[in-house]
């Protein structure tokens, strides 16, 4: 097939993803919620393939909540909803997917652009009670740059102690957060490192396996190895059973490449989602990185929603934090050598 020939796939508007893992909820009633969206889909036209609003709804295992089931979450707006029957589910489908009013009474937890406004409540689960820009100078009474006389005695001994210890160890680095740069700060840090010489690789969970995005042409020449091995977005996906199964390989193609010895930073790229669908357990990730990661290799995670058991084990945890996006400031749409 030549690639002018190659398919046209249109993507879906929203995925709904049914937990069936069976702690919070008989796995039959989340079946039983796929069969009667599928039902209220086709008769509202929201499994139409010209239809830019059409909705996948995908079962799928344990996401991590253990109560309150069945959870039905809405995605990309990241609602989760809570205590769903057929009934609440006829509701989120006419009032949140047919007239973008999400049943306030039925959610217990939001995710990204879809939160309320306000700080409270668009704050993500491991956000910390006080963020260190809170009380930020007005621009009418600048900050003064910090200096050595501003340092405490408990910081000089600090910095006294880490010099004499000459401690050095194999970073385990997680930049999450629901906004933009986390891909791109763990780049950086494979260019920084190869002008050090250091041997480096990844895995891109979801990106497709053909994708050609600018960061894989510079790997290429800098001798990179980062490998995609998805089939592009989920919200994209025509199959998530088969995107679920390249994730999930994905995982185990990663492992050998970290166990092999062969690298000095490795990046494991949106893999906070395999976690975050309930794809993999945390508990399980972080234990094989505890058991198998050799002492000196850097790995770095990115992906919004990184799971506490990841962020308890991980030595350096990043938050990035959406203050402004020309999207949805501008209309302005993803352009090459920011975005992609």
């Amino acid at each position: 097939m030549t690639d002018s020939s190659a398919p046209f796939m249109r993507p879906y508007g929203r995925q709904l993803l049914i937990c069936t893992n069976g702690d919070c909820a008989d796995p039959e009633a989340g079946e039983r919620l796929q069969q009667r969206f599928r039902e209220l889909a086709q008769a509202h036209g929201l499994s139409k393939l010209r239809n830019p609003q059409r909705v996948k709804c995908t079962l799928t295992g344990c996401l991590g909540v253990c109560g309150g089931g069945p959870i039905l979450v809405v995605y990309p707006e990241g609602i989760w909803y809570h205590h769903v029957d057929a009934a609440a589910l006829e509701r989120i489908v006419h009032e949140h997917l047919l007239n973008g009013r999400p049943v306030e009474e039925l959610i217990f937890h939001r995710i990204g652009a879809g939160s309320p406004a306000g700080a409270e409540a668009g704050a993500a689960a491991y956000t910390p009670d006080h963020s260190g820009d809170v009380e930020a100078a007005t621009a009418d009474t600048p900050a003064s740059p910090p200096t050595r006389a501003d340092s405490t005695p408990e910081a000089e001994a600090r910095r006294k102690a880490a010099r004499q210890a000459k401690k050095h160890k194999g970073l385990v680095i997680v930049n999450t957060g629901n906004g933009k740069g986390k891909t791109t700060a763990a780049l950086g840090v494979l260019m920084r490192a190869r002008g050090r010489k250091l041997r480096l690789g990844g895995i891109q969970f979801f990106k497709h396996a053909t994708a050609n995005f600018g960061e894989l042409r510079t790997a290429r020449e800098l001798g990179i190895e980062l490998t995609p091995m998805g089939d592009g977005f989920t919200w994209t996906s025509r199959d998530m059973d088969e995107t679920q199964a390249k994730a999930l390989h994905g995982w185990e193609v990663a492992k050998e490449r970290i166990a092999s010895g062969s690298y000095d930073v490795f990046l494991l790229d949106e893999f906070t989602y395999v976690m975050h669908f309930g794809w993999l357990d945390a508990a399980e990730v972080v234990a094989w990185i505890a058991a198998n990661k050799p002492p000196m290799l850097h790995l770095i995670i990115t992906g919004r929603d990184a799971p506490q058991a990841l962020i308890d084990f991980a030595d350096l945890v990043t938050e990035m934090r959406e203050i402004k996006h020309p999207f949805k400031g501008q209309g302005i749409r993803a352009q090459p050598g920011i975005e992609f």
